[in-house]
């Protein structure tokens, strides 16, 4: 991984964003393939998939019983959300639960540079904490399983990527990927064109401020109820001096 952590490289507002990308994340005849983002609210988190972060704290103290917790959950939700999803996909049905919290060893990205700055500024309890962006410039197929049938095969590569049907509205608004790991203790830190951007805590609330005004809101990343309100309160609490 390309760590870009000099001034000239932090992303202070969202003019700096829209220069960077237009300065790293370009393609080429040589270079094809499609360029994915995560934006994350601590610079010091991981790529590391959500079940992954678990790996240690009790009860999961060993894999074995991390990986059977992870199991167990999800067949808790397969058939909890059937009736809904008419969905027998194991590899779309993880991706649905992992979009709606359950924790699994898929790791979000979004192929939107704009909604992965959104998610790594928007969170006002983290404006004390510097955010970053990963980039990653994928060179391969996307749902390439080779006849593999379930993502906790043994058979699986260490990484593949899900691009999956717009079961879930939040997955089309946000243009999901799905990064699914192998083993979801193991870290992703190396690959063509990983790439990571610090964005200073200050400059947290200009950009989500900045990002509102051009249309990127909590009502468009998440169309439901849910992001309505969170956009009301954003749009009418907000003052001159405090964006929320």
């Amino acid at each position: 991984m390309t760590v870009f952590d000099n001034k000239n490289d932090h992303i202070i507002s969202l003019t700096k964003f829209l220069k960077i990308k237009e300065g790293h994340f370009y393609t080429s005849k040589s270079e094809p393939g499609k360029w994915m983002y995560r934006g994350i609210k601590d610079y010091e988190y991981k790529l590391l998939p959500s079940i992954g972060r678990l790996f240690g704290q009790t009860p999961f103290t060993t894999k074995e019983n991390l990986l059977l917790f992870e199991k167990y959950a999800f067949n808790d939700f397969k058939t909890n959300a059937y009736n809904e999803l008419r969905e027998s996909n194991p590899f779309i049905m993880l991706a649905v639960a992992q979009h709606h919290g359950l924790k699994t060893r898929l790791l979000d990205w979004t192929l939107s540079p704009l909604v992965a700055l959104f998610f790594a500024v928007e969170d006002k309890r983290k404006f004390h904490i510097d955010g970053a962006i990963f980039s990653f410039q994928a060179q391969f197929l996307f749902n390439d399983f080779k006849g593999i049938n379930s993502p906790f095969d043994e058979n699986l590569n260490v990484y593949h990527f899900l691009k999956t049907p717009d079961l879930s509205p939040r997955i089309k608004a946000q243009q999901g990927i799905f990064q699914l790991f192998k083993d979801p203790t193991d870290e992703f830190q190396s690959a063509f064109n990983l790439c990571k951007f610090r964005i200073p805590a200050q400059n947290k609330k200009r950009i989500k401020r900045e990002l509102y005004e051009l249309g990127v809101s909590y009502e468009t990343v998440f169309p439901d109820f849910d992001g309505i309100c969170q956009t009301i309160n954003y749009d009418k609490l907000c003052t001159e001096n405090e964006y929320i």
